[in-house]
């Protein structure tokens, strides 16, 4: 008789010695899982109590989730709960689809990624003949963020267009740089790139997408937006403002286009994120094309970068690759650290948000690297100190209250809409923000009464002193300012061409071009700049104003941006090759017709 299928006894017995260390093994990995979820949740819950998170969140490690829970309401008129389930617009997590079907049609030999603009798109200007698909997919391109427009999303976003009149909103606009040069994120590209697509394939972008990504991968909870279908679970966008909860501007998916006209779900996306793990959808070289930021921080389609690493050691930390959407009513976080196989993913249906926070803290957790702030406990005597007003620009103010054993503040000024944050003392005068990147520290006399506050937020502090809260409401009360334009000396606009640093990593660009002079921030149109005086300037656009600074000698030292109630210092950058300019033209030389760009 043949022994291939015999079981003698003594082989059941290892096999139930084995048996029973691979469950012991097994306890303390699923304790260790269960423990990770419970410890996220009480990292998340301080978000939900404040009101500032509604969505769904999931943590996966090697492809399998460790944390996947919802919270909220999908939709707030009817009282419906968020669910894993709820399709969510995910806002710019579009571009990586975007990115990946330009890649696609690489493979397949219909386009090259240095083809030039023009070959597909010959309707645009003959200025932009310099632009390639990969200065698109990178965001070097110098075409400037159609959606950073003034009325983007008051009036253009509101009604449907077509990818060419999208792309006209911005194409009598001068590059805001050669092409390649540098790093600007722009919607513009990908709204180019779609159209690209279109071109190249002879399909819709959603049909292509569909047909070449979507359907092969199983992704049948993610697709191109249209309200007018009826989407089954499909949550409601909101944002918060002075403790109330508004429905969220609306906007139709066509003027998002591929730049973020997608819905979809954290199960979609984490099956999506492990597609491009592997040869499923892109060759090996078409996927390190895509995370190779060629030292930009941008690759095609995604943000590259190290987190949790020790400073002044750029090499130090995890790898992560991302990308964050966000679109009214809706904010979106989708992080790949491919190193350690552990994706997070953020999907919440209000503005308010802050998912980058949420989604890096997660993860900080779960490579053991989160410090939750430590618990303080303050007498009543000393948290009734601190409630009351402060002012922090001419007509910003800041309002805290007693919240439990902590504190509230909110931001009050003109075009603010802010909820009220909580913070946690950290001392008896310093109290920090468990949801966000903010601290408040009191100033006080000697027995603990507090004359003034230093917010710190944005990498910035903002110092003001207590005042009444009649004096803010009168403050608040006073209609703006008028501001009209009068007639200079505009040869002299050429001083104050340059670069102006509001905050580390936060500038604004001045340039000048035939007589007119304009501001540009990251991310942002080229706004004219008005005069109202030699150095003081106003915008139309926009509800704010700038005046030059300058030392004993004329030379432009800074700008002071008025905005929102606030006055924003921003220091002059040291100009390339040579000194800061002095106000008006040089001597013994002509003006520059075009300016300094």
């Amino acid at each position: 008789m043949s022994h291939a299928f015999a079981c003698p006894r003594r082989m059941l017995t290892v096999l139930a010695a084995l048996s029973a260390a691979l469950m012991t093994l097994a306890i303390p990995s699923a304790r260790a899982e269960e423990d990770f979820a419970e410890r996220a949740h009480a990292l998340v819950a301080p978000y939900i109590e404040a009101g500032l998170f509604s969505g769904v969140i999931l943590v996966a490690k090697d492809g399998q989730p460790v944390f996947r829970r919802a919270y909220g309401l999908a939709d707030r008129e009817w009282e419906i709960p968020n669910t894993p389930q709820t399709h969510f617009r995910i806002g710019s997590l579009t571009k990586a689809f975007t990115a990946a079907a330009v890649l696609k049609l690489a493979e397949a030999g219909r386009l090259g990624l240095d083809d030039p603009i023009r070959r597909w798109v010959p309707s645009v200007p003959e200025a932009w003949a310099g632009v390639s698909l990969r200065h698109l997919l990178q965001h070097r391109s110098g075409i400037i963020n159609f959606t950073a427009l003034p009325n983007y999303y008051d009036q253009i976003a509101r009604v449907d267009h077509t990818p060419a009149q999208i792309v006209a909103l911005t194409s009598g606009d001068p590059l805001l740089f050669p092409p390649g040069e540098r790093f600007e994120y722009s919607n513009t590209n990908y709204v180019l790139l779609g159209m690209v697509i279109e071109a190249a394939s002879g399909l819709s972008y959603e049909a292509y997408l569909r047909e070449t990504i979507l359907a092969p991968l199983g992704l049948k909870e993610t697709g191109y937006d249209d309200l007018t279908v009826v989407l089954p679970r499909r949550a409601a966008g909101y944002r918060r403002g002075r403790a109330q909860w508004r429905n969220a501007v609306p906007m139709a998916a066509s003027s998002a286009f591929a730049a973020g006209a997608l819905y979809s779900t954290v199960d979609d996306l984490l099956a999506w994120d492990e597609a491009l793990a592997g040869p499923r959808l892109l060759s090996e070289s078409s996927r390190a094309a895509m995370f190779d930021d060629r030292g930009t921080g941008y690759g095609l389609g995604w943000f590259v970068s190290r987190a949790f690493g020790k400073p002044g050691e750029p090499a130090s930390g995890h790898h992560v690759v991302g990308h964050a959407g966000s679109i009214p009513g809706f904010l979106s976080i989708n992080d790949i650290y491919p190193d350690e196989r552990l994706t997070v993913i953020v999907l919440s249906n209000t503005e308010t948000a802050p998912a980058q926070k949420i989604a890096r803290d997660l993860a900080a957790l779960r490579f053991g690297h989160y410090e939750a702030p430590e618990e303080i406990v303050l007498e009543d005597l000393i948290l009734d100190r601190y409630p009351g007003t402060y002012r922090l620009g001419p007509r910003a103010f800041l309002t805290v209250a007693r919240a439990g054993r902590g504190l509230t503040a909110r931001l009050d000024g003109p075009g603010l809409r802010e909820p009220a944050f909580p913070f946690v003392p950290e001392s008896d005068r310093t109290f920090v923000s468990p949801v966000a990147d903010m601290r408040l520290t009191f100033e006080t006399e000697p027995d603990g009464t507090p004359t003034g506050v230093i917010l710190h937020r944005d990498r910035r502090d903002r110092t003001g002193p207590r005042v009444t809260e009649a004096e803010a409401r009168t403050s608040l009360a006073e209609p703006p300012r008028e501001h009209r334009e009068v007639a200079i000396d505009r040869s002299g606009l050429t001083a104050f061409a340059g670069r102006y640093t509001l905050a580390p990593g936060h500038e604004i660009a001045v340039t000048v071009e035939d007589g007119r002079i304009f501001a540009q921030a990251p991310r942002q149109p080229r706004n004219e700049l008005f005069p109202e005086a030699e150095r003081a300037f106003f915008l139309r656009a926009l509800d704010a104003q700038i005046t030059f600074t300058a030392d004993e000698a004329g030379r432009i030292t800074g700008l002071i941006l008025h905005q929102n109630g606030f006055e924003t210092d921003a220091p002059r950058l040291p100009e390339e090759g040579g000194p800061a300019s002095r106000l008006g033209p040089r001597a013994g030389s002509p003006p520059d017709p075009k300016g300094s760009n």
